[in-house]
């Protein structure tokens, strides 16, 4: 087992170790010198996994925010390059990859695609967490045309003049059709996408390409119908249950299977379920549409594109 994947199996049993131990004699200076020894133990496995994670030997994406939200808006944290960036800012992502012991001071940037509340609500929160109160530091924020007015508001309310401390506002502006590069370093090329119906709605979507994998991320927007999803390896897609969409005209689970079929995407990965049974409905109606290789992407979920070929590991984090 990969050792991201062994650090929270480790976590559960030392808690049941010193809970069990508290019963049986923690409180003894044995039983407190074994309790240090296993959280020892257990930060060591937290450091190897927050190591592994940034190596580059993958491409990675991890489903963050907050799961007990009752609408989940889970960001995207993607890990290429010894970088890390985060698309869309949402409840509880900052304090999701704390406690992963993730380091937050490899955040390069935050993109968002959309600039409504949902999909920002932690913004400057990923600030704190990523400057550790530096004065000096800037966070850039890439997004739709409105990013440059909630980050004005934001940098307002927490005393940053924008330049040379704080949120700094990057608007891609990318046409239907036509990809804009945002990040280009090591291998790895990040680009802004949009369509049609998302420009209407003011929503941006991204790719990431590094060395040969593929990822692309498009929240709320139609994503899997651009032709920046085309021959992508992961797409990681917001929809709703045929049912829903009827009512909302959101994009359907059904929809984003139809269109990874026609796209020759290899695996869709549905976010945004309200609950469990919603998201194994999405999932039966995308895989009803004609394309199998569909999860639902929940908190503390692990996508790793190796470099090495052309697999697709999905795991808990």
């Amino acid at each position: 087992m990969h050792a991201i994947g062994k650090s929270s199996a480790i976590f559960v049993t030392l808690s049941g170790l010193f809970w069990g131990g508290w019963v049986v004699g923690s409180q003894t200076p044995e039983g407190q010198e074994a309790i240090a020894r296993a959280y020892a133990a257990y930060e060591e496995q937290q450091a190897a996994a927050s190591a592994n994670l940034f190596d580059s030997t993958a491409l990675r994406a991890v489903v963050c925010g907050d799961p007990d939200s009752a609408e989940q808006k889970p960001c995207l944290a993607v890990v290429a390059a010894g970088r890390m960036f985060i698309v869309d800012a949402g409840s509880g992502a900052a304090s999701s990859l704390t406690r992963r012991n993730i380091p937050m001071e490899r955040l390069s940037a935050v993109l968002l695609t959309d600039a409504d509340l949902p999909q920002v609500a932690d913004l400057s929160a990923l600030y704190g967490a990523s400057t550790h109160g530096r004065a000096d530091a800037l966070l850039p924020v890439y997004g739709p045309a409105e990013t440059q007015r909630l980050v004005d508001g934001l940098n307002q309310a927490g005393g940053f003049d924008g330049a040379s401390r704080g949120l700094q506002a990057w608007g891609p502006s990318p046409e239907p059709g036509r990809s804009v590069i945002v990040f280009e370093a090591d291998g790895l090329v990040v680009s802004a996408f949009t369509t049609q119906e998302d420009a209407f709605e003011g929503r941006v979507g991204y790719r990431f390409d590094y060395r040969g994998r593929s990822i692309v991320v498009g929240g709320d927007g139609r994503v899997a119908t651009a032709a920046a999803a085309r021959d992508a390896d992961v797409v990681l897609q917001s929809a709703e249950t045929h049912r829903v969409a009827q009512v909302t005209g959101e994009f359907s689970a059904a929809e984003a299977g139809a269109n990874a079929q026609a796209l020759n995407t290899g695996m869709v990965v549905l976010t945004g379920a309200e609950n469990t049974l919603a998201a194994q409905t999405q999932v039966a109606e995308a895989r009803a549409a004609g394309f199998n290789d569909v999860v639902a992407g929940r908190v503390g979920m692990l996508v790793e594109l190796p470099l090495a070929n052309s697999e697709i590991n999905v795991r808990p984090l």
